[in-house]
């Protein structure tokens, strides 16, 4: 598997004795029988799910283009599922996994047991690549090494780090409450001394899972602004505050509702009656990702927020069963208190000789990218840059 420092390959391998039967279906619905079925057995990562790309379509939230939804069988039987999205760029045509804009992790549906090695896989992306018409790029962004204890077979085809780090935990055996036996001394007394100040000025600290559409309608309210405010900090147009976001997180959670395995699920942190942060989070059989958080900006601030929030959450989650948990891509400070940073991985692989030169443009952009996030005085800089620009824009 590839490291941080990994070399970039330029040519898939193919060996001409791997044979794989593909089926492009151009629509969820053809595919949903098969889907369903491999989510049941398979592996996949939250924002690989039917229902979560579904809704994500349903709201128009994941750009325009023509879906390929490929279907891989072997000697009969159903292998995988690689949901892909074509779209013409500059007069390229690049597909990219669906819903990858929106996603913490990308993934290949695989059935129990599929486990391709470099030559299988270069063979299957090579049939792939011919079935599809007028593409001249695959784009597959943020691939995690592994997931749920089995090898990322995608990383076997040409990959560079991608620009963000995943940040993820093993909650396997883990007991509850989580604090006593994962969180030193030290932080575990801070952060209960903090949650004793916020209740004597607050009120009755809880957190609660969104399962009825009243509290539904006052939390997405309340992580709206949240969100704004913080956006606004960081010069960063609010994208969850637009008609399609709002839309995908309403219609999402308000399906899940009760489930034990929600596609989208919101809790609330409640001090008082005041919702003070929030969590929008996704699932898939034994994990739980975070997709995004909100935190007040008023006087619940000075609080450990996010920390009182996670420490709650990891319970509720340890008593449902789930044994992993990520905090999403991009680095922050709260983070690494309670997960370990992950590279992941970006493959380009060309499938034309016009692919190929783009993909060099690309993934030296890609290196810039990832050159700055991970330059701390780079990084300030940029982001110092981002709300300015921000500001003379008129944001707020």
């Amino acid at each position: 598997m590839p490291t941080a420092d990994v070399t970039e390959q330029n040519q898939l391998a193919f060996s001409p004795a791997t044979s794989f039967d593909i089926e492009v279906l151009d629509n969820l619905s053809a595919a949903e029988t098969i889907w369903r079925a491999l989510e049941r057995e398979g592996t996949l990562s939250p924002y690989q799910r039917f229902d979560w790309l579904s809704h994500l379509l349903a709201a128009g939230a994941d750009g325009q283009g023509q879906l390929a939804i490929c279907v891989v069988r072997q000697d009969g039987l159903v292998r995988a599922l690689l949901p892909l999205l074509i779209e013409r760029k500059l007069g390229l045509g690049i597909a990219r996994l669906l819903g990858a804009r929106q996603a913490n992790a990308g993934w290949m549906v695989l059935a129990s047991g599929f486990s391709p090695d470099a030559s299988a896989m270069a063979a299957l992306i090579t049939q792939i690549g011919e079935r599809l018409s007028r593409v001249d790029l695959l784009e597959l962004d943020n691939l995690p090494q592994s997931w749920n204890g089995i090898a990322n077979p995608l990383l076997h085809l040409p990959v560079g780090p991608a620009p963000s780090r995943l940040y993820v935990t093993d909650l396997a055996g883990a007991q509850v409450p989580y604090i006593e036996s994962r969180v030193p001394a030290k932080k575990r007394g801070n952060l209960r001394r903090g949650r004793r100040r916020m209740e004597e000025s607050m009120g009755a600290v809880r957190l609660v899972r969104v399962d009825d559409l009243d509290l539904l309608d006052r939390v997405h309210a309340a992580f709206l602004e949240q969100r704004r405010a913080r956006f606004s900090e960081m010069g960063v147009e609010n994208v969850f505050g637009s008609p399609m976001f709002r839309a995908f997180f309403r219609e999402a959670a308000i399906s899940a509702f009760r489930s034990p395995r929600p596609v989208m699920v919101a809790h609330a942190l409640m001090a008082g009656e005041e919702i003070v942060a929030t969590t929008w989070g996704t699932t898939s059989a034994t994990h739980y990702s975070l997709y995004i958080n909100s935190t007040s900006s008023g006087p619940a601030s000075k609080y450990s927020l996010m920390s009182i929030m996670i420490a709650d959450l990891m319970d509720e989650l340890i008593t449902s069963g789930i044994t992993s948990f990520d905090l999403g891509l991009g680095d922050f400070d709260y983070k690494a208190d309670w997960t370990e940073p992950q590279t992941v991985f970006d493959a380009l692989v060309p499938l034309t000789r016009r692919g190929a030169a783009a993909r060099a443009v690309i993934m030296a952009r890609t290196r810039l990218k990832r050159t700055i996030k991970q330059t701390p005085i780079l990084w300030k800089a940029a982001q110092y840059l981002r709300r300015q620009l921000f500001r003379l824009r008129g944001g707020h």
